[in-house]
């Protein structure tokens, strides 16, 4: 394929200073020639003989549809967004975007911005000439075009909030970028000893600089890229991101943070302790491969293929010709959305379909293949998308749009574990009122729901559910020993809020939800506190020997009734109970919510008595160093191990079920469970003292 890029005229391709339009253009040409295309970066004037021209500025795009030149054309231009639909910015690329044989945008946002007309693709990186370096010592960085069009001065990459963060943990930073950043410089010293600014670096220095540091930090007000080229090389040299990032997107690698100071003082500490740090700079490196040039210009050239293809039918069904009625007989097509996005065809001409399934929200092709009548294709994604089914066979082309209204949806939870299922079902009940449709459901636990959601049909697990036109199921899924299955999950369900999981698998937006289940309206607060000490493996335990006797006894010098709830044993594995609680005599789990509503606290670990407790509305301390706070629900008082101490193994590391005292940092040396073996009696006391 002959492919012309159209220079802007700016500046020399490859860039000799600060130039992303022309660093993409480099890129995309080299990559090119990589594939065996013929690739040529030119001036308009000099197009003659080509198969594609891809321009990327707006003003070149319309004097090209002038001059009768079909382009494709990519909107960078992040003023379009600035000054709001009535600029000339946004006019102008409004109608390069309209007159392209195909647009695209490198942020998701800007799709529905311009009308719902260009397609999101996102930028690449060189991963041969961005590479990572063995961890020495944290440092900060910034790589960035600080200020707007209009004012130099205003921070729009966030270098103060990037200052204020390296000042509060006493690190160095530096910030890099061109010439224009010393606008902002002199209205706003950095005031930090600690911090290097530096201007107008060559590719080569740049490159340097990211394997001196370890966090690349991005507190964008706006961008047109997401992710932009900076962020994507930083990722590319194996330092994790700490920034802002464009709503209901994800990137691996990048702990996505609002345009707040505490936030990314947060995430930042997270990533201070190392086997976080190291595991998200596997996935940053992770991404960046999967967004290497190479990989994007081999998207690219599907997309010009397609288009070119399309504009064959276009202009065949185009033609005025006389049409002679066919007498062959009408494929039949089967549909359904089962486990995946499903395309049979039944019967009809013997030809060839190429069958193309669509994200309608990014308007991306995720999946495509050709079969023959008979035959039928399947995606590999599982999880909810929008999707819109593409098919031709040379001859006819047809369209199909997923529509859940009135449609029947089973939602089944894959997990037994009480807290999962208290955790997931809310967002099965908010699905079925966003789509309307009629969804039949399956859990362990259905009697805990029925009554409250009369609008949902109940199946047990395995139970065969017929005349269905879509399915989901909800949990956590690997592909070998520690390998996401990101078929059927779209997330990293580890590093984020176990409810999240339901939300992602459905493609709903996520806040807290909690589950309504079945209580007794007639019973009244008593002076009681439950607690639940055991779990299913030590690690979720508070291991300090004395805090939960220390605790009973403090509860009980305030005339409460302590209650224990967990069903197990005194001695279960080890762990003793506390003297002077009082035991359920019938531990149904009936009786132990009825316990819990009595309750004016409830004291528990990472468990699904916690889950409970939150569940039935009682308040709930819930203790807690193997998981981050993220992983349960916020509405809580959470204890936590103190700064320095080894926690949150669960968001990183693969429980084995079958370890009992599974502790991946420090089994069997002096640190074995330090991080609940450090929570104090006084830490619970105190965090607990005005709700009793």
């Amino acid at each position: 394929m002959k492919v012309v890029n159209i220079t802007p005229g700016l500046i020399p391709i490859p860039p000799n200073g600060w130039g992303a339009v022309e660093k993409i253009i480099w890129e995309t040409h080299n990559a090119l020639l990589k594939l065996g295309h013929e690739s040529k970066i030119q001036y308009l004037d000099e197009v003659v003989d080509y198969d594609v021209v891809h321009i990327h500025v707006a003003n070149l795009a319309l004097m090209a549809y002038e001059r009768g030149i079909p382009y494709y054309f990519t909107m960078h231009d992040h003023h379009a967004y600035l000054y709001g639909k009535d600029s000339h910015a946004y006019k102008e690329n409004l109608e390069a975007i309209k007159k392209a044989k195909k647009a695209f945008v490198p942020a998701k946002y800007l799709v529905d911005y311009f009308e719902g007309i260009p397609e999101y693709f996102s930028h690449g990186v060189n991963i041969e000439y961005f590479t990572p370096t063995p961890f020495k010592e944290h440092r900060l960085l910034c790589v960035a075009n600080n200020g707007f069009i209009h004012d130099q001065s205003e921070d729009r990459k966030g270098f103060g909030y990037a200052i204020q963060i390296a000042k509060h943990f006493n690190l160095p930073i530096t910030i890099a970028g061109p010439l224009n950043n010393q606008v902002y410089f002199k209205k706003y010293p950095p005031e930090y000893e600690n911090s290097s600014i530096l201007y107008n670096l060559d590719e080569d220095q740049l490159k340097d600089l990211y394997k001196e540091h370890s966090i690349f930090l991005h507190f964008s007000q706006l961008e047109a890229g997401h992710p932009n080229l900076t962020l994507l090389e930083a990722m590319a040299s194996g330092l994790p991101v700490v920034g802002t990032y464009e709503k209901e997107s994800e990137l691996s690698g990048m702990l996505v943070v609002d345009r707040d100071l505490d936030q990314g003082i947060s995430a930042v500490g997270k990533l201070l302790d190392q086997i976080v740090y190291l595991y998200h700079s596997k996935k940053a490196r992770q991404q960046a491969v999967d967004l290497s040039w190479d990989n994007r210009v081999k998207e690219l050239l599907k997309k010009y293929s397609m288009s070119l293809k399309d504009q064959l039918i276009k202009g065949y069904n185009d033609t005025k010709i006389l049409r002679i009625p066919s007498k062959e007989n009408a494929p039949k097509f089967n549909i359904n959305f089962i486990d995946g996005a499903f395309f049979e065809v039944i019967g009809g001409p013997d030809r060839e379909y190429s069958v193309q399934f669509i994200d309608k929200k990014t308007g991306q092709t995720l999946h495509r293949d050709k079969i023959k009548k008979n035959h039928w294709v399947r995606t590999s994604i599982k999880y909810y998308k929008d999707w819109s089914i593409f098919v031709d066979d040379g001859i006819n082309s047809y369209e199909y749009s997923m529509d859940l209204k009135g449609k029947r949806v089973y939602i089944a939870l894959d997990s037994k574990a009480l807290g999962d299922t208290l955790a997931w079902f809310s967002f099965i009940e908010e699905f079925r009122k966003k789509h309307n449709c009629q969804v039949i459901c399956s859990t362990f636990w259905n009697h805990f729901f029925k009554d409250n959601y009369p609008d949902i049909e109940f199946v047990k697990p395995g139970e065969t559910v017929h005349d269905l036109y879509a399915m989901y199921t909800i949990g956590w899924f690997y592909k070998k020993e520690d390998e996401f299955d990101f078929d059927k999950v779209p997330c990293d369900f580890r590093n984020q809020s176990l409810q999240k999981t339901a939300s992602d698998v459905l493609g709903l937006e996520f806040k807290e939800i909690k589950p309504k289940i079945k209580l007794n309206k007639d019973i009244k607060k008593e002076k009681i506190i439950s607690i639940a000490i055991h779990g299913t493996a030590q690690t979720k335990y508070w291991n300090n020997p004395t805090g939960w006797q220390e605790l009973v006894n403090y509860l009980k010098s305030k005339g409460y009734r302590v209650i224990l709830i967990s069903k197990e044993e005194d001695g279960y594995m080890g762990n003793k109970h506390p003297k002077g609680i009082e035991y359920l005599f019938n531990n149904d789990i009936e009786t132990v919510i009825q316990t819990l509503q009595k309750s004016t606290l409830f004291v528990g670990i990472s468990s699904g008595l916690s889950w409970l407790s939150w569940a039935v509305g009682t308040k709930t301390c819930l203790i807690s160093g193997f998981t981050d706070p993220l992983t349960e629900f916020e509405d809580c008082i959470r204890i936590s191990p103190e700064e320095g101490i080894c926690h949150g193994c669960f968001n990183i590391e693969k429980l084995d079920p079958g370890d009992w005292n599974w502790c991946p940092r420090h089994k069997n040396t002096k640190r074995h469970f330090e991080c609940t073996k450090t929570i104090t009696s006084s830490k619970v006391i105190d965090k607990i003292s005005q709700y009793v």
